[in-house]
């Protein structure tokens, strides 16, 4: 196989996810990908997930703090993290349903904070503590109001706002018992292959992303009916969610995904690693654009990688070891070509990834690159500009360059090959054109090489 400037691709996907990509997934029912606006074309959708069990599955809500009453009969347990924008969209769905369905609908709230976010988890260990005040509605509205202010300062207004006990609760926040609290709800959720946010289990039964309202209301329906019959047999109000789990089934795990962050303006963040990387099915060939983006390796190498990246996703990063790793195992049989997917969850991606695009001009984006990766935490402009200058480059000029419109027009170019090839998140890569969802391990990686050799030989 000969590559110019485009790829002709017969694009392959691994059993991975993305953020991004709503999906509901119920039993007996098919999954088709959906955003807040209805269902995608099939021609167009990005693959979709693993389905859930066909049954209800059996969680566990002890210990877990709880909106609403025991009396309920649906009980929705609610795995969040308080830094996930698709999470925040689900507060109003959430809101909506329990104005409906009032003392019939509980909420369990089972924080799942993602190690893309850093401010998560001090953000759950701060519900916890208001729920032991008996205020986890409160605060737990308040922290999403104030989702783009969870440092302690805006933790703290949440607190205030809420009407906590601020001596009281400071000192739950950082209690051995609370954040005990937090991890139990993780080990749940990760014994449940809860590995984005937001995920749902209305009576046990599974729904993934950030669904349509209308969508929960047809689960809900349900499961009243069936509650309501449970009740009509003699079972106590009290006793539904337990007796509804003695015939669910043990909690199980869904496919392996890839680790990833999502685009778009729906869907959900990942965190869990993938342990697969069994192709899911092939696509038919598409191209993928490589003139202008910058390469590393051998030019004539027979396989060519394309990886569309976030500088400010954690798994982006991640993923750069793993490239690497791939490069020394196939010297001079492997080439990378980089392309460009800042997402709107990570306020500095745009800026980091024209900061490294005006460093390509002067010949050093991979070594801007490789900066950029090593302090991902700090890419504000003044930042990148030191970056900037600790790899050598010209400052004036690369100050002139960000600030001119040159480079967003090469920013518009990567973007719109990403939405032709439905790249909704990050790290998204084309093996010789087999997609690669997410920061798979090496050895999935592996297998889409050796794939492409074979047919290239």
């Amino acid at each position: 196989m000969r590559f110019m400037k485009t790829i002709g691709i017969g694009a392959l996907t691994l059993a991975a996810t993305q953020c991004g990509r709503t999906q509901d997934v119920e039993p007996n029912k098919p999954s088709p990908v959906a955003t807040n606006e209805g269902p995608k074309p099939a021609a167009t959708a990005p693959p979709a997930r693993a389905n859930a069990p066909a049954t209800a599955m059996r969680m566990p809500v002890d210990g877990l703090p709880m909106i609403g009453t025991d009396r309920a009969l649906v009980t929705i347990v609610e795995f969040t993290d308080y830094q996930c924008p698709y999470c925040a969209r689900t507060q109003e769905t959430i809101s909506a349903l329990r104005e409906t369905y009032k003392d019939d609908l509980r909420v369990a709230v089972a924080a799942h904070p993602l190690p893309m976010h850093d401010r998560a988890r001090p953000a759950a260990l701060a519900a916890i503590a208001a729920a032991e005040q008996g205020k986890l509605e409160a605060m737990h509205a308040r922290l999403f109001a104030g989702q783009k202010t969870l440092d302690d300062a805006g933790i703290l207004r949440a607190a205030t706002d809420a009407g906590l006990d601020l001596v009281k609760f400071d000192a739950a926040r950082r209690s051995a018992s609370v954040a005990a609290s937090l991890d139990r709800a993780e080990a749940l959720g990760k014994t449940a292959g809860v590995t984005g946010t937001p995920t749902f289990f209305v009576n046990g039964r599974r729904v993934v992303g950030a669904q349509p309202l209308e969508k929960f209301r047809t689960i809900v329906d349900e499961e009243i009916a069936k509650a309501r019959a449970l009740v009509a047999s003699g079972v106590r109000r009290e006793d539904v969610y337990a007796k509804i789990l003695e015939t669910a089934s043990a909690l199980a795990a869904p496919a392996a995904q890839g680790e990833s962050c999502g685009g778009g303006d729906d869907g959900d963040c990942h965190g869990a690693p993938s342990n697969a990387a069994e192709p899911a099915r092939d696509e038919k060939p598409v191209d993928v654009r490589i003139d202008g983006a910058p390469l590393r390796g051998f030019a004539r190498a027979p396989v060519t990688v394309v990886v569309f990246i976030d500088f400010e996703c954690p798994f982006c990063a991640k993923v750069q070891t793993t490239l690497r790793d791939l490069e020394q195992a196939y010297a001079g049989k492997v080439r990378v070509a980089f392309k460009h997917r800042p997402l709107p969850m990570h306020s500095n991606a745009r800026l980091a990834s024209k900061a490294a695009m005006a460093a390509h001009l002067q010949g050093k984006f991979w070594e801007y690159h490789d900066a950029i990766f090593a302090h991902q935490g700090a890419l504000d402009r003044a930042s990148l500009e030191r970056y900037a200058r600790d790899v050598g480059l010209d400052a004036a000029r690369f100050t002139r360059d960000l600030d001119g419109t040159e480079l967003d027009l090469r920013m518009a170019a990567d973007e719109a090959d990403a939405k032709t090839l439905g790249v909704e998140g990050t790290p998204t890569t084309f093996v010789n054109g087999r997609r690669v969802v997410g920061a798979q391990p090496l050895a999935g990686f592996k297998a889409a090489v050796e794939k492409a050799l074979a047919e290239v030989r």
